[in-house]
């Protein structure tokens, strides 16, 4: 990973940089620009960070990525208790 160094210890990633300029220029915007309005939607919403950090985060190009989210947080044995409580049901 190259790093853009901005001060000491302010590091970006230049590919990371380099693609958000791109689609930053589209919107006739530059980074500065960006940056200074995700810290006002910050503080205006500090919530957002949740969602900003979701769609950071999600895979893309595959077909595992289209399930990101879609999954709760339950531990395999409550799935499988699930599973088999509807499927007895159908009995």
């Amino acid at each position: 990973m190259k790093a853009l160094q901005v001060r000491k210890n302010f590091l970006f990633d230049r590919t990371l940089v380099d693609e958000a300029q791109k689609i930053l220029k589209k919107r006739h915007k530059n980074l500065t620009q960006a940056i200074t309005l995700y810290l006002k939607a910050v503080v205006k919403n500090p919530e957002i960070l949740d969602e900003i950090e979701k769609s950071a985060n999600k895979r893309d190009g595959s077909f595992i990525g289209m399930l990101d989210g879609m999954i709760g947080n339950e531990s395999y044995k409550e799935m499988r208790n699930e599973f088999y409580k509807e499927s007895s049901r159908f009995e």
